[in-house]
Order: C-alpha cells, then sequence, then structure tokens
C-alpha cells in the first residue's frame, strides 16, 4: 500500500502542476526563455537532427567546423536547458572519421540508450554513408565496428546517409542517396548491431532504388510497426521534381502492395516537390512533411496502399512554407518544424495541424515563429519529450558563424490530465517500472466506452488491452502483460473514450 500511495501522490502532482500558458507559447523553464545555441568554435555549426532519450534528456546531432573542414558534432543537454556535463565532460563531442569533411544529419536512440547518428563521410575523392554509434557517456561505442564508426559505400560516387532508424530487433536503417554512374537513386543499408552489413536485407544489406532516368534523392526514413520500411524524397521527371516514397518488405524487396510496384510519385503542383520527413500514424497512415516551389505542399498524408488521403486538407495534402520534421502527438495532432522568411532573415517555424489537416488554432493561431537574433535560424528536426513538451532543433547563424539551436514549446498536453469522467483519485499503476506485469487501476465516475493502448514516444501503438469496451461506473483493475521482446524504455498508457483521455508515464 505504501507503494500505491507513492504513485498516487506522482499522479496528483502531474494533474495539479499544469499551466495556464497557451499551447505554442516559449517555455520558460528551458533556459529561462525557451532557447538554447551551443558553440563547438569557429565557423558554422548546424544542428540537423534531435531525439530525446528516455530520461527527457534531449541530443542533437549534426556538423561542426574544426579548421578549414567539418566533423559530426553531438550536444546533450539536461531537460532544463543546460549542456550535460556527464556527456563527454561538457556536453559536447566532435567526431572526425577522415581528414576531409564529415557531417552527421540524424541521431536515433537505441532501447538501451546508446545514440547513433548518420550521416556522411568523405573517402578522399567522394563520400560514403556514414555511421558513429556512441556509449551513454558519450563515448565511442567500441562494440560497433571496434572503434565505434563505420562507413559504407555504395559507388564510386558521392553516396550519402540523410535518416536513420532504429528497428524493434536493434538493427539500424539508414536512408540517403547513391550516384549510379549518370545521377542519384534511392539507397538504404541496413546493420546488425555490431556494425556489419545484414546480409539478410537484399543479400548485402544495401538497396538502391531507381524511380526514373533521373536524380532520385532519399531524405527520411521511418520503420512500420510490421517492419516494413518506408523512405520518402524526391524524383526527378526531367523538367521538374516530384515528390517520391517507396516502401521495402523487411528483406529489402519493394512491397508490392503500395502502389502496385513499391513507390509512389506525386506532383503538387508546377514546379518542384520534395519530400523532407516522413512519420507512420498509429492507425499506418504515413505523414511526409517537405515543400514545393510554390508554396503548394508542405504536410500530405497518404493510406496504407500509397494513395493520397483525401479526408486530409480535402485532397490529401496542405500547403505552407517547406518542413524538414514531422512528429504526432498522442492526441493525433501534427506537428511539422521548419523555417519561414521574416524580413530579410530566416526564423523557426513550427505548425500544429488537426487530424483533417486543418491549423490548430488553439496553438497560438497554428503556426509559432521564433527568432534568435538577427542572422538566419532554421528548424530542422521536431520530437516530444516524455513530458509533452514539443523539442525543435536546427541552427542559428550569425555572420558566417554558425550554432546549434534549440526551442522548446508547450503542448498543452500533460501526463495525467484528466479529460472524462475518469476519477481523479486514479489511475494507479504498480510496479513500475514494469518487468513483464503490471495492474493498472482506475475508477469511472459514470459508464464510458474505453480503449486502453500502450504506445511507444514516436506514438505509435504498441499493444491493446480494451478496444471500444463499456465498463460500468466503479473500480476496475486491468492487467498489463508487456511482451519479452518490447525493448526497455519509456512507455505510455492511454485510457481514452469518446469524451477525452487519460496518459499515464510508464517504464519497463
Amino acid at each position: 500500500m505504501k507503494h500505491l500511495n507513492q504513485i498516487l501522490i506522482v499522479f496528483l502532482l502531474a494533474t495539479g502542476a499544469t499551466t495556464t500558458a497557451q499551447p505554442g507559447t516559449l517555455d520558460n523553464t528551458f533556459n529561462f526563455d525557451g532557447k538554447v545555441t551551443t558553440d563547438f568554435g569557429p565557423g558554422a555549426d548546424d544542428g540537423r537532427s534531435v531525439a530525446i532519450q528516455s530520461d527527457g534528456k534531449i541530443v542533437v546531432a549534426g556538423s561542426g567546423s574544426v579548421g578549414t573542414t567539418r566533423d559530426f558534432a553531438l550536444a546533450r543537454y539536461y531537460t532544463d536547458g543546460t549542456l550535460d556535463n556527464s556527456f563527454s565532460g561538457d556536453g559536447k563531442i566532435i567526431t572526425d572519421f577522415s581528414t576531409d569533411n564529415d557531417e552527421g544529419q540524424s541521431v536515433a536512440i537505441q532501447p538501451d540508450g546508446k545514440i547513433v547518428v548518420a550521416g556522411y563521410a568523405q573517402n578522399g575523392t567522394n563520400r560514403d554513408f556514414a555511421i558513429a554509434r556512441y556509449n551513454t557517456d558519450g563515448s565511442l561505442d567500441n562494440s560497433f565496428s571496434v572503434d565505434g564508426r563505420v562507413t559504407t559505400d555504395f559507388s564510386t560516387g558521392n553516396d550519402e546517409g540523410q535518416s536513420v532508424a532504429i528497428q524493434p530487433d536493434g538493427k539500424i536503417v539508414v536512408a540517403g542517396y547513391a550516384q549510379n554512374g549518370t545521377n542519384r537513386d534511392f539507397a538504404i543499408a541496413r546493420y546488425n548491431t555490431d556494425g556489419s552489413l545484414d546480409n539478410s536485407y537484399s543479400g548485402d544489406g544495401k538497396v538502391t532504388t531507381a524511380f526514373g532516368a533521373y536524380w532520385d534523392s532519399g531524405s527520411s526514413v521511418a520503420i512500420q510497426l510490421d517492419e516494413k520500411i518506408v523512405v520518402t524524397g524526391e524524383t526527378a521527371n526531367g523538367v521538374d521534381l516530384d515528390l517520391a516514397m517507396a516502401r521495402y518488405n523487411a528483406d529489402g524487396s519493394l512491397d508490392s502492395s503500395f502502389s502496385v510496384d513499391g513507390k509512389v510519385t506525386t506532383a503538387f503542383g508546377t514546379g518542384d516537390d520534395y519530400g523532407r520527413s516522413v512519420a507512420i500514424q498509429p492507425d499506418g497512415k504515413i505523414l511526409v512533411a517537405g515543400g514545393s516551389s510554390y508554396g503548394t505542399f508542405g504536410l500530405a498524408r497518404y493510406n496504407t496502399n500509397g494513395t493520397l488521403d483525401n479526408s486530409f486538407g480535402g485532397v490529401g495534402f496542405v500547403g505552407g512554407v517547406t518542413r524538414y520534421s514531422a512528429a504526432i502527438q498522442l492526441d493525433g495532432k501534427i506537428l511539422v518544424a521548419g523555417s519561414s522568411n521574416i524580413g530579410t532573415s530566416d526564423a523557426f517555424n513550427i505548425a500544429r495541424y488537426n487530424t483533417d489537416g486543418t491549423l490548430d488554432n488553439s496553438f497560438l493561431g497554428g503556426i509559432v515563429i521564433a527568432d534568435f537574433g538577427t542572422g538566419n535560424d532554421r528548424g530542422y528536426s521536431v520530437a516530444i519529450q516524455p513530458n509533452l513538451r514539443i523539442v525543435v532543433a536546427g541552427a542559428s547563424y550569425i555572420g558566417t558563424n554558425g550554432y546549434f539551436a534549440v526551442v522548446r514549446y508547450l503542448s498543452g498536453l500533460y501526463v495525467g490530465v484528466v479529460e472524462f469522467s475518469l476519477s481523479n483519485n486514479a489511475p494507479l499503476i504498480y510496479p513500475n517500472p514494469i518487468d513483464a506485469h503490471a495492474t493498472l487501476e482506475y475508477t469511472l465516475q459514470s459508464d464510458e466506452t474505453i480503449s486502453i493502448h500502450l504506445f511507444d514516444m514516436q506514438g505509435r501503438t504498441v499493444q491493446t488491452f480494451i478496444e471500444r469496451q463499456v465498463q460500468p461506473a466503479g473500480e476496475h483493475r486491468q492487467s498489463i502483460d508487456l511482451p519479452d521482446a518490447l525493448p526497455s524504455g519509456t512507455y505510455l498508457i492511454t485510457i481514452s473514450s469518446p469524451n477525452g483521455k487519460f496518459t499515464v508515464q510508464v517504464v519497463k
């Protein structure tokens, strides 16, 4: 009973500590003004990707200037926005692959807390896929290809990794492009947990995909719950660019249930259209953020078969400025980050959409601009912390100097907020952390049709315990049995009804 009382206090605090600040407001508990910049040295430092650890710490990857060249750069922040000095002594890391330019483009956190950064490295004559894996203290992980670093060559030309994702089994997927002799193709590589190429993936761990006779380039990768791999980017049609997307089976073959041949191209209007970020909704629908020459396209949604979802924006897409990153909140609302031109310079831009594609006006009108100073500021990546606050990372430039830049916003969502007839004295879950089995206790104040789901921190449904079941008013107990194969980490159990939602954070 003592343990239950302790948990109850946690939930009451979570419920009572909400703020009246409007969603979209800068979070002043983050470095006092909601904004942080980090300098790695003279020259242009460029933050490109953000990932959130299970403890809420923020990891940003990109590149930093070292003399006349650029190297992988990585920073980790405490939840208050200060650099984490337990990470490499000062919260910052520079990693060199060669004597030429190396640039980190994407970061992902493994279930064991190790950090994977993907990008490219110069090999003397051209570029190769490059991956570095770090231990939780910031040191290179020597169990990953001996020295924590891997490069992969697809061709005699330039090959660049642009995006990384971790499969549930721990295998690492990197997407980007590879030269084919005359132009570029989509390129995907899959690695075992030790850094070796996974030969069960297309025979040699590598796949290239051509959409036509011209330029094709992959920009972002996401893993579906069925382990199919979705990559978005662009393809040239001889006149301009179209958005391109491919879906692959777990063995690397193109998925014929996705637009017949596994490939989709979409022209949203005249001029260039390009995908920059892909995210998978809990219902399997696919969101692609990107841009077009005339602002025709900024965010699109596709059905699971690859067709545009016309319930989204009426035609399957909405316009706007270029969006580089997308994330899905637990309530289904969609966040997209990018940049907007304000006068003579650029500023961070984040927008939030309702599930039907309309702008969410409760989010300070739907679009929020954040400016760091007099130079150009560009948001490249968005992620959601376990406390449901929104983090956008990118770069801020003043003259020739560039800095990692991070902004945190209030989402208006709070772990433990009661929105329907669930009693304020519930729910309780014990034990928490969960080994394999736990019990969820909750009390309904009136009859409700409820669902109970387990979500990961990317908003994907991991497990369903109850689906639209009528339950009477009173006390209820639900057994929570987690599969052995479920990776360790932070998850969210959601009790929902047509009238609202209650979210409980749990740790496995």
